[in-house]
């Protein structure tokens, strides 16, 4: 694509535009754009070489700068400083959270109450409101005794992202940080529960307890909450990382690993009561059936992670094919 740079950055301006305005200026902004390739390429009698398109994006500044113009602001810092501050301001908040949330994963896996532990994760809302309270302090501080700052605008149009092919069809932030919540309290909630089997089998604490497998195991269970959970940060913190797939491939290794574990356990459930001969019989008969499906999850975890490699194997190949190709 011949303009191919000019889409890359319009594409960087609408992500950091208002999404109520983003395909209104977005469109201002493009025939601007292209007018000013037009004019140049009339003088010039031939079209733009991709050097002086890098330096015709250059005199427009950043993308999030250029869509910081189109922003009502009416903040104590300044346009100038305002993109470095919301950058900075983010990652300290997603940060924070990240900090938060290993605090409390770290209390239920030694064994603290599960409410206990929640609380550090609870107390998100009070750390957030200090992390922003500094980092807006820091920056209007810079903003009102660094006047004559001149932020430097040295980005390189060769290095935005990639055009999206198509409109992405994941989860939105909202959804995201939806996941990453459900995903940090069902976890404090599982390893504390191990710990406490009441939490998980309610009344059912009462008849059966979990065999002496699961404790063996459970540094995996912890590894897991902590992967899951990472995974999901990066989605919503760096949604172009590529580095997703090795994240999914070791998740979904450990999931088999535990289903082994379980699988080559001869109790996975004991009687609460080891001296009651019908409550022997039903651990009996649950740990039978339990063993059964847990071969059949096993049996589909590791056809669905050989599917997911020979799939990735394939993309990359073929990557590596047209590139070739194309040389």
């Amino acid at each position: 694509m011949e303009l191919e740079l000019v889409e890359r950055y319009l594409q960087a301006v609408s992500k950091a535009l208002p999404k109520n305005h983003q395909e209104d200026i977005t469109k201002e902004l493009r025939d601007n754009i292209l007018s000013q390739v037009e004019e140049s390429e009339e003088s010039l009698g031939r079209p733009l070489h991709e050097d002086e398109q890098v330096t015709l994006l250059k005199k427009l500044g950043s993308p999030t700068r250029l869509a910081m113009r189109y922003r009502n602001q009416e903040h104590m810092i300044g346009s100038t400083v305002f993109p470095i501050y919301w950058k900075i301001l983010k990652l300290a908040l997603g940060l924070a959270f990240l900090v938060q949330a290993a605090g409390s994963i770290a209390m239920a896996a030694a064994g603290k109450p599960f409410f206990e532990s929640l609380a550090v994760l609870f107390n998100y809302p009070n750390v957030a409101l200090s992390v922003f309270g500094w980092v807006t302090l820091a920056f209007a501080g810079l903003e009102f005794f660094g006047t004559k700052y001149k932020g430097s605008d040295r980005f390189d149009p060769r290095k935005l992202p990639p055009l999206e092919k198509a409109p992405s069809t994941g989860k939105s932030q909202f959804e995201l940080i939806a996941t990453l919540v459900t995903q940090i309290v069902f976890g404090v909630w599982w390893l504390a529960g191990l710990h406490s089997p009441y939490l998980i089998m309610g009344p059912g604490a009462t008849v059966l307890n979990f065999g002496p497998v699961w404790h063996s195991i459970y540094p995996l269970f912890v590894i897991l909450v902590l992967l899951e959970a990472t995974r999901t940060a990066l989605k919503l913190m760096r949604p172009d990382w590529g580095g997703q797939w090795m994240l999914t491939a070791v998740t979904g290794v450990l999931g088999i690993a535990v289903l082994y574990f379980l699988i080559m356990a001869n109790e996975v459930f004991v009687p609460a009561n080891p001296n009651s001969v019908q409550l022997q019989v039903l651990a009996k008969t649950l740990n039978s059936a339990l063993h059964l499906g847990l071969m059949v999850a096993a049996v589909i975890r590791v056809i669905t992670l050989i599917v997911a490699g020979a799939k990735l194997a394939g993309r990359k190949f073929g990557q590596a094919y047209q590139a070739t190709v194309g040389m």
